[in-house]
């Protein structure tokens, strides 16, 4: 696993001193400001205010002219119109955007969602063999933009198509009566970076004639799928995020209400929690993903279609019950493919893992989990007899792609972009893909240059986090993708208390500045056994800092992004571990001092220890290790001697060792009931030996 290298960007004190002089920011937020190039009021300004930004006109667009005269066409008539969407969250919005608008206008109007395990993704002939003799316009949304041959079927049926999409583009469009797409290479549009529902969004915009309008009817559809989508939040987007952000507080969307209440944002009705693009990004849009990706993506859509509070509740409850089975699913696939990894060899570049049975619905999240945790290219294969359907993810500088084209001939089929990819292999051929793929990664790789970076704004002192410090950053919202939540480091802090959280999943973690002044913060992700630090330590924190809001009273917080030891800390565990390597070396002849070097005793206490209050199948910091033992036991057992007391238990059998990069032990004992006999220790005897 790679390590994260910390990267502050910082900023010029004068510079943030005088931009805190001309618009009122604290200095805090001003130096945020500073270290992103926002060193002006006028710049900060442009960025932020949304009341300087407008919207397009719609007809910018290619082909909205045609879109328009086509749907107008079809009310007109009186047709039947069916809208194909997609199955992630940015497709339902836009199925559910362009449906509930064509309704308002009485169009005969019927939405499709394929599933994903059974249909798969994109438009399909199965499907428009389905609405044969049903549907006179079909109008894609948030895909169809590869669907050429599918276009020319359609009309075998006497189907017209308007597609609308915003993924990137091939070299020939599917000839619809119109193709709407900010990427196309004809296409005029200012803003590029629209969601599909930004797209779906357009067309409203251009029917109704009034833009403002239609982002005040729909806005926190449009700003959800826009969000969870991961576009920019920047120009167009800026402006839809905010305008949806503030309607969620008042939706009229029966759907979003309860889910809302499901998940602790509303009680009894009332707004208690304040709505961010985060209350978006990591609440409400999972639990509406979560459908399409176990059952069916019209579940979601069914919710914020919903007419009535019992039917909202129903399904509101429903989705977040799938999003639990969910996380458990990809919890499991994410653990078996620790394993898997752990029994590869150590020089794969890139992963190639599989099994029978995986969901395929959640593969891809694990396999996004799995390339962010080793910084290393991943695809995941679930296998239903012969044929294995894959998702892939890759980091940036190395395109899964040109990687997938360079492995072709083994593939059945593969389509996507740079960073992640969908394929298909049949099984005798995966041995081959494996090794081809990792021969492609290799040549493109350094793995020695792998570094995962931790993006840091700047330094915040500890008076600095304050209630009101943390409610003027909360003015540069919305955040998101080109306008990221700010992350900010904390030097030297002291861990004051160490709590962990849902049975040892996360940590709460009181720390202070050596004084009566203390901060609680939220370490999410990271385990009980990995946590490496204790009370007392100094440590540099990299965090973002929120508003915590529990029982009607607010608090900041600090909100963990990494920590690491200060520097003295750090120089000494260094110390406590190069003594180690110096006693275990078998060609270094220098004296070790007799501090580093375990008595009977040490070795009891240790032993004992293990056995009674630790996890051997689970990885723990050799520093919380000896904490543990020390506050047991009252001794002052060193990291050093924890380790050579590790070493000489395996070498007598009666203990399985593994040694984790980040100062992580595994210690498994084995059944035994004799006793110890050190003297039988070959490993202890050569380091008794150097003794100074």
């Amino acid at each position: 696993m790679t390590s994260r290298k910390w990267v502050i960007n910082g900023a010029e004190r004068d510079a943030a001193a005088a931009l805190r002089a001309e618009s009122g920011f604290l200095p805090l937020t001003a130096r945020l400001l500073c270290s992103r190039g926002l060193d002006t009021a006028e710049k900060v300004a442009d960025f932020y205010d949304t009341s300087r930004l407008s919207f397009y006109d719609p007809y910018l667009l290619k082909d909205m002219d045609k879109a328009v005269a086509r749907i107008r066409e079809a009310i007109e008539k009186k047709e039947r119109v069916c809208i194909y969407g997609d199955y992630d969250v940015d497709g339902v919005t836009s199925t559910t955007l362009l449906y509930t608008y064509l309704s308002s206008l009485g169009v005969e109007t019927s939405y499709f969602i394929p599933e994903r395990m059974n249909e798969g993704y994109g438009l399909s002939r199965s499907a428009i063999e389905r609405f044969a003799g049903n549907v006179d316009l079909l109008i894609t949304v948030d895909t169809g933009i590869t669907a050429v041959a599918e276009t020319e079927y359609a009309k075998q049926f006497g189907m017209d198509m308007i597609i609308t999409d915003h993924h990137s583009c091939r070299d020939i469009l599917p000839d619809a009566v119109a193709v709407v797409n900010p990427h196309r290479e004809d296409c005029q549009y200012p803003f590029k970076k629209l969601a599909g529902v930004g797209v779906v969004f357009k067309l409203l915009c251009a029917l109704h004639g009034n833009s403002e309008d239609i982002c005040d009817r729909y806005g926190e559809i449009v700003a959800i799928g826009t969000i969870a989508d991961v576009m920019p939040i920047v120009g167009e987007n800026r402006l839809i995020a905010a305008i949806g952000i503030e309607n969620l507080a008042n939706t009229k969307y029966h759907g979003l209400r309860a889910l809302m209440e499901q998940v602790g944002i509303f009680k009894n009705g009332k707004k208690i929690k304040k709505i961010t693009s985060s209350t978006i990004g990591y609440v409400l849009a999972p639990r509406i993903n979560a459908a399409g990706r176990i059952t069916s993506a019209v579940r979601a859509v069914e919710l914020l279609l919903a007419d009535n509070e019992a039917d909202a509740t129903r399904i509101a409850s429903e989705l977040c019950e799938i999003n639990k089975l969910r996380q458990s699913t990809e919890l499991d696939i994410y653990n078996q493919a620790l394993i898997q990894i752990a029994d590869q060899q150590a020089d794969k570049t890139a992963f190639v893992l599989s099994s029978d049975g995986w969901h395929q619905g959640v593969i891809g999240v694990v396999a996004s989990r799995i390339t962010e945790k080793y910084s290393l290219p991943s695809v995941l294969f679930s296998f239903d007899g012969d044929i294995g359907k894959g998702s892939g993810r890759s980091i940036k500088g190395f395109s899964l792609m040109d990687a997938l084209a360079y492995c072709s001939d083994l593939l059945l089929e593969y389509g996507g972009h740079e960073l992640a990819a969908g394929l298909s292999i049949e099984r005798k051929n995966l041995p081959d893909f494996i090794e081809r793929l990792n021969t492609y990664a290799q040549q493109h790789i350094k793995k020695n240059e792998l570094v995962i970076p931790l993006e840091i704004d700047c330094e915040a002192s500890f008076n600095e986090l304050t209630l009101r410090q943390a409610e003027d950053i909360q003015r540069l919202e919305p955040f998101g993708l080109s306008n990221p939540v700010p992350v900010f480091i904390l030097n030297g802090a002291t861990v004051k208390g160490v709590t962990p959280l849902s049975g040892g999943k996360h940590m709460k973690i009181r720390v202070s500045d050596g004084g009566r002044n203390e901060i609680t913060a939220v370490y999410f992700g990271m385990s009980a056994e990995s946590f490496s630090f204790c009370e007392g330590d100094k440590c540099d924190i990299a965090f973002s800092l929120e508003i915590n809001e529990f029982m009607g009273t607010s608090a900041p917080q600090l909100l963990v992004k990494g920590m690491r030891l200060s520097e003295g800390e750090c120089d000494a565990q260094e110390e406590m571990y190069k003594a180690y390597l110096k006693a275990v070396d078998t060609k270094n002849t220098e004296k070790v001092d007799a501090s580093s070097i375990p008595t009977l005793t040490d070795f009891r206490e240790v032993f004992r220890y293990l056995r009674r209050s630790t996890d051997g199948n689970k990885p723990i910091s050799l520093r919380r290790l000896a904490s543990g033992i020390n506050e047991d036991t009252g001794n002052d057992i060193n990291v050093c001697k924890i380790l050579i007391i590790s070493d000489v238990l395996q070498e007598q059998g009666i203990a399985d060792v593994e040694h984790i990069p980040d100062m992580l032990i595994r210690i498994a004992l084995k059944p035994f009931s004799g006793k110890i006999n050190l003297d039988n220790s070959a490993l202890l005897s050569r380091i008794k030996a150097k003794q100074s």
